[in-house]
């Protein structure tokens, strides 16, 4: 069996950092808290979406290869949430351009 790092008290609390971390700069960095309405049918990014599921993404992709650097990952986790705040401000509309609009109907 391979050991872990941490135990999963511990990565829970790092999950929770690194969304936590990744909410607070994408506000800092003008971000909107929401999507634009109707929030179904909006390509708008925002803070609470798809910020955090970068940062718990990346840092799962971390935890699965067995990187916990130090602070049983903690480090890692502040690290992830930073760049996904940073990747979804700068770097989300290059690699996930929005899809074409639409004329005439809902279909």
């Amino acid at each position: 069996m391979i050991s872990m790092g941490a135990n999963g008290f511990q990565l829970l609390v790092n999950y929770i950092v690194a969304i936590l971390v990744a909410i607070v700069l994408s506000l800092v960095l003008r971000l909107p808290l929401l999507p634009e309405k109707p929030i179904r049918f909006s390509w708008t990014k925002s803070a609470l979406f798809p910020t955090p599921i970068f940062a718990i993404g990346i840092l799962a992709i971390f935890y699965s290869l067995n990187i916990f650097w130090i602070y049983d990952g903690l480090l890692i986790a502040i690290i992830v949430g930073v760049f996904a705040a940073l990747f979804v401000k700068y770097l989300f509309d290059y690699i996930f351009p929005n899809p074409p609009k639409l004329e005439g109907g809902s279909e």
